[in-house]
């Protein structure tokens, strides 16, 4: 039997609480777009064990063998029959969640073919993903519009230290508070400069330690701003009063210094998508992946041109996308 997982694409909004006063950390807002994807496919019935990848993407092969060797080892499975193969990818360390994706869909083919009832939140678990924001892993499973309540935070808690999901493989994947519908009219341009990519590793638990925790007063501001602006725009389908949140949380808090690391690039595009009038706009996690939403293919098409134009001497790749509201796609293939 063949598998074929295509995911959706992961955007990180905000963190909301790196601060902790109230015994939580972390938590976040995020949703999922219907590309980049991941395409990986897994079988069962090869003579030996192999994993392939388009010539793009082979150094994804040591992390494949990593993250199928976790699965193997916690419910004993031999791989001597499997072969993987990484039909698409995107690029990691920028923002779009592709590591925690790929994670997901060789942890998810492995129990398919098995034909193992394992929740998605378990599978996250075992190959080590979740441990700062728990937007990838639900979005995996079900698409949409998430907010995550993140971890139990203090002395012998789940997270004792500000540490990022890289060196907090410990702590579950954070908890799903609630999971909306993104409007489905909306569109998605999406940019990823040709610049340096997102803080990731070393840099990244850096980070961390040297900002956190963030002042009581801006933890609360981002919060309120999600509960009553960003929030209620979803639920609204108002891009107005959704884009007011997003675009005041840039401002404070731990979104305001991810954006300060950032190339001049990075802040030059979003004074541009400011400057351009779009509604709604912000970097996705540590960057350099930059969104700007529109209300119709139009209006996508229009922006989509205005980005290539503002970024023709620096280059990257431009994505105009739509709301994946399903999660990942799981095909049977033989």
């Amino acid at each position: 039997m063949k598998v074929r997982i295509t995911t959706p694409c992961r955007i990180h909004l905000s963190l909301i609480d790196e601060n902790g006063y109230t015994g939580r950390v972390d938590g976040g807002i995020g949703l999922m777009l219907d590309r980049p994807n991941v395409v990986f496919e897994a079988s069962n019935s090869a003579t030996q064990f192999k994993i392939e990848a388009i010539k793009y993407y082979r150094e994804s092969i040591e992390v494949i063998n990593e993250k199928a060797s976790k699965i193997f080892k916690a419910f004993d499975i031999s791989n001597k029959n499997f072969h993987f193969y990484l039909r698409r990818y995107y690029p990691s360390h920028v923002g779009l969640g592709s590591k925690t994706q790929l994670s997901l869909a060789i942890a998810t083919a492995i129990a398919k073919l098995k034909d193992m009832q394992i929740s998605t939140k378990e599978l996250t678990k075992l190959v080590e993903r979740g441990g700062t924001s728990g937007i990838g892993w639900r979005g995996f499973e079900s698409g949409g519009f998430i907010l995550d309540g993140g971890h139990d935070f203090g002395r012998g808690k789940e997270k004792e230290t500000f540490l990022p999901s890289s060196a907090s493989s410990y702590a579950d994947p954070a908890m799903t508070i609630l999971r909306y519908t993104i409007p489905e009219h909306w569109r998605f341009v999406v940019a990823i400069p040709n610049v340096k990519n997102g803080a990731y590793g070393d840099e990244e638990v850096s980070i961390f330690q040297k900002h956190a925790p963030i002042p009581r007063d801006e933890v609360n501001e981002v919060s309120h701003q999600i509960l009553m602006k960003v929030v209620p725009g979803i639920l609204k389908k108002d891009l107005t009063c959704f884009g007011e949140g997003i675009k005041r949380i840039q401002s404070i808090g731990f979104k305001h210094i991810e954006i300060n690391l950032q190339h001049k690039v990075v802040k030059n595009l979003l004074s541009f998508l400011d400057e351009f009038g779009v509604k709604a706009y912000g970097m996705s996690s540590f960057g350099p992946s930059v969104i700007g939403i529109t209300e119709s293919d139009k209006e996508a098409e229009e922006l989509f041109g205005a980005v290539h134009s503002h970024l023709r001497n620096t280059g990257g790749h431009i994505y105009i996308c739509k709301p994946n509201n399903t999660g990942a796609k799981i095909e049977y293939l033989e």
